[in-house]
């Protein structure tokens, strides 16, 4: 579960960085709001989490708390970036980002307690 957890931090890393490069969005498919805000601060935020799966990675038994709320938050993205990309004009590619986002979330949640041996439920409330 380590290699995973770091490998998803890699994964946010390059997402996060694409959607900083100016031009870059098209050549994936994803149609650039008008104002770089609304691309910088999601890329930004996703770098971020990026480097924080990949510092739990390392010491994963003790952080793992913070891996399985991000695992919330993946599943919670989903519904708006299925939205986004399959049925709007943003772009395809975002939707696709919502479906690896669903998969990686359900392996946080439900993967993490197993490979640990600690109820789910401890690790949502940090025990």
């Amino acid at each position: 579960m380590q290699k995973f957890v770091f490998w998803t931090g890699v994964y946010n890393l390059i997402v996060g960085s694409v959607f900083l490069i100016p031009g870059s969005t098209n050549l994936v498919g994803i149609q650039a709001p008008e104002v770089a805000l609304w691309l910088w601060l999601p890329a930004i935020l996703v770098i971020y989490l990026g480097i924080l799966l990949i510092l739990c990675s390392r010491r994963l038994a003790e952080r793992a708390s913070l891996v399985f709320w991000e695992g919330i938050l993946r599943i919670a993205i989903f519904l708006p970036l299925a939205w986004f990309g399959f049925f709007t004009n943003v772009g395809f590619m975002v939707g696709v980002i919502g479906v690896i986002d669903l998969l990686i979330g359900l392996t946080y949640i439900i993967g993490l307690p197993r490979a640990l041996h600690v109820p789910a439920r401890n690790l949502l409330l940090d025990r």
